[in-house]
């Protein structure tokens, strides 16, 4: 209990965080990418910790920035906003077959919105305990989300560096005298005044980030996640709200996951959703305050068994994939794959990942 006190009081007083350095050369380790020998493919799902030895393949660190197969883009923020480094040859969303995919996701929301009783595997974001009226509101924008996407593909053959630019929800009990409350995907917006924006506090700073990373054309579409935790009102929908109303990102470029209840089911969904949609990194912006300390190689919550990483392996039995800080002049970017072992040949472990449909008779 000492040790867990001491811990926690060192975290509050100075964060205690460490982003790792970047190694000379890569390895050829789960921090490059790659599976280790003795990776056990078949338990990975179930019991992560029974699949290897290797300590690097244990936790999410990775060094994306020495392997092209990592497709890492950096995105540098300056005086006029952020702006993304050149794709790296042989990347960048969408793929050659990303319209059918796509096509198909959509389909699958739709039939979420329509018959959720009689499915068998369902979108992790939507398999939550929700109201039908949310469930189905959520469904639809996902889906008329991605049939525009895919319109939008077809006439263009713009690429971008990663698939999605997602955000995480933040919630606290003095955001149940929100207005917000009332507002989900499909109606109209509410005029929010002064007092309400600091209400909803660094949500206003996330979602200003995620807008301002797809007017720069660092992804096509924006995920926004976080359930009803700690307040009546559901994050997800309040950041979609942030995101369309104060921030001008159009409302059929915006995918929600009103299920997310931590940072680590909020890293799940997204990375879910990513996975859905046929792209494998995604960029993913926060605040500067402990939610970006959180996110990097170690801080003191690895002592008090409660990281990313711990409360995965705990909760849901495997990993989440793989980040690092991608924003250069902001600590808040980070690039992300839902991929654990992304430089590995796709079609085998370069496509392994646990974030997927649940199956609902489990």
């Amino acid at each position: 209990m000492l040790r867990r006190a001491l811990a926690f009081e060192a975290l509050l007083l100075v964060g205690c965080v460490s982003r790792a350095p970047i190694p000379a050369e890569a390895s050829r380790d789960a921090s490059a990418g790659f599976a280790p020998s003795d990776f056990g493919a078949h338990a990975a799902c179930t019991d992560w910790t029974l699949t290897t030895e290797d300590p690097a393949a244990r936790v999410h660190t990775a060094f994306p920035e020495l392997s092209r197969a990592a497709c890492f883009v950096a995105v540098r923020y300056g005086e006029g906003g952020p702006k993304a480094d050149p794709i790296p040859d042989g990347c960048g969303y969408p793929d050659a077959d990303t319209l059918g995919v796509l096509e198909a996701r959509a389909a699958a929301y739709e039939v979420a919105a329509s018959s959720w009783a009689s499915l068998r595997r369902t979108p992790v974001e939507l398999s939550c305990d929700l109201p039908d009226d949310v469930r189905h509101a959520a469904a639809t924008q996902n889906a008329r989300t991605l049939r525009s996407l895919a319109d939008a593909f077809r006439s263009s053959s713009r690429r971008y560096p990663y698939a999605a630019v997602g955000t995480f929800g933040f919630g606290q009990s003095q955001q149940n005298e929100s207005p917000l409350r009332a507002f989900s995907p499909g109606a109209a917006c509410i005029p929010l005044d002064e007092k309400e924006h600091v209400r909803l506090s660094v949500n206003v700073v996330r979602a200003r980030r995620a807008a301002e990373a797809y007017r720069a054309g660092v992804a096509p579409v924006v995920t926004v996640s976080g359930g009803a935790v700690h307040a009546s009102l559901i994050e997800a929908f309040m950041l979609m709200h942030l995101v369309v109303c104060d921030e001008g990102v159009p409302v059929d470029r915006v995918l929600v996951d009103p299920c997310a209840d931590h940072t680590h089911t909020n890293v799940r969904n997204t990375g879910a959703m990513i996975a859905s949609i046929g792209g494998r990194f995604a960029y993913l912006v926060t605040d500067d305050g402990i939610q970006s300390d959180y996110m990097q190689e170690w801080t003191a919550f690895d002592l008090l068994g409660g990281s990313i990483d711990q409360r995965a392996l705990r909760d849901f039995g495997y990993l989440l994939g793989s980040w690092r800080q991608a924003s250069i002049g902001m600590r808040a970017g980070f690039w992300y794959t839902p991929y654990r072992f992304w430089a590995e040949p796709r079609g085998g472990l370069g496509d392994f990942t646990c974030q997927r449909d649940v199956d609902r008779n489990r």
